[in-house]
């Protein structure tokens, strides 16, 4: 994820993300809830969180609709973006904010400032297939170091298992939900996204959690799934 590309053009176009994501992309809503009943289940109702690659902020949203208490930190690539979000999560619960930083995580130092072990759960939606597969294992890395020990990585992410038309068939209902879109320069703008500038590197979920697991994460499966869609969770390993 490049600042010449995906962060690029979502910075031009926070105003219209969660238009986008919602009027396009199948199950997003299900997959923020489901991500931030996990939270809850296995933090509790007050962990402290980084929602890395926060986008809007809609899934620090999910998680303070189910955990109060939380406290989350936010991080993008995009300052429009993270500006939406700070006012997001401020709208909810203003005491919520730990702080935020705009950094592009494929950039060495994104995580300078941040305290080691300073989080219960670090959040990742939509995010990190955007990275090459050595920004992702280094990002893996950092997110390990990051985490108190006993804490969570939740991730959703987009996948391509060979073989499988899931991600051809996953592409098909979005262009669908597009072509219904009322506004003709939201849906012109969609389809210019994800052709010409949104940069995914896909792989099998069976590769990304050998991944997880040699950054020396445990516990690592599947909580959730639709089609080529799917929510990882690994946890640290709590200090004997």
């Amino acid at each position: 994820m490049s600042k010449d590309s995906t962060i690029r053009c979502y910075d031009r176009q926070a105003d219209a993300y969660d238009l986008y994501q919602r009027a396009v992309v199948p199950e997003y809503d299900t997959a923020l809830e489901t991500t931030a009943l996990i939270v809850e289940w296995l933090l509790g109702k007050s962990p402290r969180v980084l929602d890395l690659g926060c986008g809007t902020g809609n899934a620090s949203a999910a998680i303070l609709r189910t955990s109060p208490g939380a406290r989350i930190f936010l991080l993008d690539g995009s300052a429009s973006m993270v500006a939406a979000a700070e006012a997001k999560v401020r709208s909810i619960s203003p005491s919520s904010l730990l702080g935020s930083k705009v950094a592009d995580l494929a950039d060495r130092g994104w995580d300078e400032e941040l305290v080691a072990n300073g989080f219960d759960a670090v959040v990742s939606t939509l995010v990190l297939e955007h990275l090459n597969y050595d920004s992702y294992r280094s990002v893996l890395r950092r997110c390990f170091d990051l985490l108190r020990p006993g804490g969570w990585l939740l991730a959703v992410e987009g996948y391509a298992e060979e073989e499988s038309d899931m991600l051809g068939w996953f592409e098909e209902i979005m262009d669908e939900r597009r072509s219904l879109i009322g506004e003709p320069q939201l849906s012109d703008f969609i389809s210019k996204l994800r052709s010409e500038e949104e940069v995914h590197y896909y792989a099998c979920k069976d590769q990304k959690a050998a991944w997880w697991r040699e950054t020396g994460f445990e516990r690592v499966h599947l909580l959730w799934q639709y089609l080529c869609i799917a929510l990882m969770a690994g946890k640290r390993p709590p200090i004997c």
